[in-house]
């Protein structure tokens, strides 16, 4: 999601097309991309080839839109949303993304994109291709975000067994934190402020929230004991400031979006059920002046939930 002249404008996945939503026009347009290997020796053997976009993140740059994708069968592309153009080719050969994020900061767009499988590490790149994507050092990451903390980006990614955060100019590691069981994976993260301080929020995939202090106040311990309610795992996360309250939005396998008060350690009211499949992903914004989280399923359908606590 991004804010184009004020209003948010949502950008999707259906695997190999891509799509835009105005919530408050409700218009809907197809986006279609120039395949991001059309110049690679092998397309000319795979003249029916599209983009796998499995995993997808936005900015605005000199008023434009542009869009990172990736996924299981392409490494991650950047394009300008409107025109469709390929604005820089994939930055490796490598497949299997499993998630892309905008790097929040000043200046020119930054991504992140990381794998679970296949290969291991973060890589950090802009638009241009003179400048050679940075790589942050670690194993299988399955979920990102990044967030400014304090006058750094700030990037946070969800492994098996861990959640390690990075400083995204020098690739220095910020901090590592253990999940209660090496099995998990973290598969959806964020970065939060808690009564002023920085956290970082993780959901895995046994259904369980983390909340861990960034700011060394709790050690490598977490926050509060595991937050527990989701019956099956944790696909998607957003956080938010309600009122006085920072919460987290999950979305989660179990067909639930729920909402977690990060002061308390609790769920905030009953689970919001609407969707018919596995929740997919979560955006937290504003509109019109009232918090909403914005929520996609595998059913297909995109919803927006009213946050007023």
């Amino acid at each position: 999601m991004v804010d184009v002249d004020g209003a948010p404008l949502v950008v999707c996945t259906g695997f190999y097309a891509l799509w835009s939503w105005a919530p408050l026009q409700d218009e809907w347009r197809e986006r279609p991309l120039a395949y991001a290997f059309a110049e690679a020796p092998q397309a000319a053997e795979h003249p029916d080839a599209a983009n796998d976009v499995d995993s997808v993140a936005v900015a605005v740059s000199d008023g434009r839109v542009v869009v990172a994708a990736g996924g299981d069968e392409q490494g991650a592309a950047v394009w300008d949303l409107d025109s469709g153009e390929l604005l820089r080719g994939a930055t490796c050969d490598d497949p299997y993304v499993s998630s892309v994020a905008t790097v929040d900061g000043d200046g020119s767009p930054l991504f992140v994109a990381s794998s679970g499988i296949h290969w291991d590490g973060v890589r950090v790149w802009g638009l241009s291709d003179e400048e050679s994507p940075v790589e942050l050092d670690t194993g299988s990451i399955w979920g990102l975000a990044t967030a400014n903390v304090d006058g750094r980006s700030l990037v946070v990614g969800g492994g098996e067994g861990v959640v390690e955060v990075w400083d995204a100019a020098n690739g220095e590691q910020v901090a590592s934190f253990s999940l209660e069981d090496d099995e998990q994976r973290a598969l959806a993260v964020a970065l939060a402020r808690l009564d002023g301080r920085p956290v970082v929020v993780a959901g895995t995939d046994s259904g369980k929230v983390y909340v861990f202090d960034l700011s060394g106040n709790e050690g490598d311990d977490p926050v509060h004991g595991p937050l527990t309610g989701h019956e099956d795992g944790i696909n998607a996360l957003d956080v938010a400031e309600v009122g006085d309250r920072a919460v987290a939005v999950t979305g989660g396998e179990d067909g639930t979006v729920r909402i977690w008060d990060l002061g308390s350690g609790r769920q905030i009211g009953p689970p919001l059920i609407g969707d018919s499949s596995s929740v997919e992903a979560v955006a937290v914004t504003r509109m019109q002046d009232r918090a909403v989280a914005v929520t996609a399923g595998r059913d297909g359908v995109v919803r927006i939930w009213d946050l007023s606590l």
